[in-house]
């Protein structure tokens, strides 16, 4: 501080018999800006107070001494505020509001690896939670839809109640009654589990007096096992009318089902009498006719229903049930187009 006297204040205490004297050094002049301290203050107390008043000596302006000192931030960008004291109306650092870090010169988006879902699109109501850079860690869906594997999926019908011998409507519900207010596709045959689809078959034939086919050759559609129903009917009618059962099954529609020619273990399942008669309630119920009635005709109670699968050349596997209640599983002639003979369709549910 060239060409500037400085008085510092200096109390001391003599102490002399039997008195005491005090004495102190004091400016002749007593404005601290005269002797050269401009500021009101400087960062953290860094300079030099003048003895008394308020003023400081800082080294140069105020601006210049804040930011030698690391106060240079104003912290008024996107999701910025101050942190700390000022100097000369800036920072030192910045806080940044949620999911925001600061990287040294300003607070940038920093994301989780858990905020990936935008909650557009069918079945979502929107995001669960805050948002980050527009995504959400999770999503609220619409009536019907389910947060389920990281998306909004349609709720899987409850099939707790589709037992054997119960009524299939349109809506994915089953019953023990006839429910007017429903569209009835079908009876059970065959229960779903956690492995397999269940089966539902049509309550009344589609068709009687049909054959297997017309012709005596070996097919290769031999799977007997519940999910071949399809692939089977598919194979047999994509080889044209000379399979009309299976081409009856594959071009019949109603409710908007995939019906095929059930497959042998479709069958099988209701091949015991305790199935069987539960089977042949719910058809009585829904107002059909139950298996062995359905190709009835003058003096026949008997009914052979195709299967989908070949037993060899000439022979067709299928199920017949008779008016004493003798049924089981059996070939047949595969041109045989006697009136016992239907296409009874399935669907898989």
């Amino acid at each position: 501080m060239t060409n500037t006297k400085l008085f510092l204040l200096i109390g001391t205490s003599l102490s002399f018999l039997p008195q005491t004297l005090n004495a102190q050094c004091v400016s002749p002049i007593q404005d601290c800006y005269a002797l050269g301290y401009t500021q009101t203050s400087c960062p953290n107390g860094k300079g030099v107070k003048c003895p008394f008043g308020s003023g400081w000596y800082c080294g140069g302006t105020a601006a210049q001494d804040c930011i030698k000192l690391g106060y240079d931030k104003d912290c008024t960008g996107t999701e910025e505020s101050g942190n700390g004291e000022t100097c000369n109306g800036k920072y030192q650092s910045c806080n940044c509001a949620t999911n925001y870090t600061w990287n040294g010169s300003s607070c940038t988006l920093s994301c989780s690896s858990s905020y990936k879902y935008t909650c557009t699109g069918t079945g979502y109501n929107g995001g669960k939670g805050t948002a980050c850079g527009g995504k959400y860690t999770s999503c609220t869906c619409s009536n019907g839809y389910e947060w389920k594997s990281g998306k909004c999926q349609q709720k899987a019908p409850d099939y707790s109640l589709c037992k054997i011998g119960t009524l299939f409507y349109s809506d994915e519900t089953c019953s023990d009654d006839k429910l007017s207010n429903k569209t009835l596709l079908g009876v059970v045959v065959y229960e779903k589990t956690d492995s397999e689809n269940g089966w539902v078959m049509t309550i009344n034939p589609i068709a009687t007096n049909i054959a297997w086919s017309t012709e005596y050759t070996t097919t290769g559609v031999t799977d007997k096992t519940a999910g071949a129903s399809c692939t089977n009917t598919a194979t047999l009618a994509a080889k044209g009318n000379k399979y009309p059962a299976a081409t009856k099954a594959d071009n019949y529609n109603f409710g908007g089902k995939k019906w095929c020619l059930p497959s042998y273990d479709v069958l099988n399942k209701i091949n015991n009498a305790i199935n069987l008669t539960k089977v042949n309630t719910g058809i009585t119920t829904a107002g059909g006719k139950p298996l062995g009635k359905g190709a009835y005709t003058a003096g026949s109670y008997s009914e052979k229903i195709w299967l989908s699968c070949e037993h060899y050349s000439n022979n067709a596997w299928n199920f017949f049930n008779t008016e004493n209640d003798f049924f089981g599983i059996t070939s047949d002639d595969k041109s045989d187009a006697s009136a016992t003979n239907t296409v009874r369709p399935v669907f898989a549910f």
